[in-house]
């Protein structure tokens, strides 16, 4: 049994007039619900304006793509090397098509993490089976560990230091056979 607030909004009816429309607005959670972490059904309420709901930067099902962030989607999809597929059924357009585009627009890898097989497992190069949470901090931890990870790391800070850094005699210089 949850109460609700609600609000007006003002929309114009059939004959033009103005009509007030009733909508429902989630109470804000208690104190406890806060530390427990929100009930089944319920959701956070900003605490700024008490009215709009925090949700993850994610895209529910019914919920419309923003089209900057698909279309730079596309975009990465067609010049990436490798794509992560974590967690997914692979069943819902468009976001199913960036790991088949990327591989065919650029002979991408596609890695998959997830705890079974899903529409996308056969089109995987690599697949990591398990949890999320089990299998990406062992991932990271090995990609970490990878003598080529410590040189692109160092070749990002190299570029990005300024321009006007000079060497000291002393200073030892760095080269790579990649």
């Amino acid at each position: 049994r949850q109460s609700s607030s609600s609000s007006s909004s003002s929309s114009s009816g059939s004959d033009g007039s103005p009509r007030r429309q009733r909508v429902q607005v989630p109470k804000p959670l208690s104190e406890a619900e806060k530390q427990q972490g929100p009930p089944v059904g319920r959701v956070p309420i900003c605490p700024e304006c008490h009215e709009g709901l925090l949700k993850p930067d994610g895209i529910f099902f019914g919920e419309a793509l923003v089209k900057s962030v698909l279309t730079q989607s596309l975009k990465l999809s067609m010049s990436c090397k490798a794509i992560v597929m974590v967690g997914t059924s692979g069943q819902v357009d468009p976001a199913a098509k960036l790991p088949l585009l990327a591989r065919s627009k650029n002979k991408a890898k596609v890695i998959e993490v997830n705890i079974g097989e899903t529409r996308l497992s056969r089109h995987a190069d690599i697949r990591l089976i398990g949890s999320s949470a089990e299998v990406l901090p062992k991932l990271q931890k090995l990609v970490a560990a990878l003598p080529r990870t410590a040189q692109l790391k160092a070749q990002c800070e190299a570029t990005s230091a300024p321009a006007s850094t000079t060497r000291s005699e002393n200073q030892p210089v760095a080269s790579s056979n990649t």
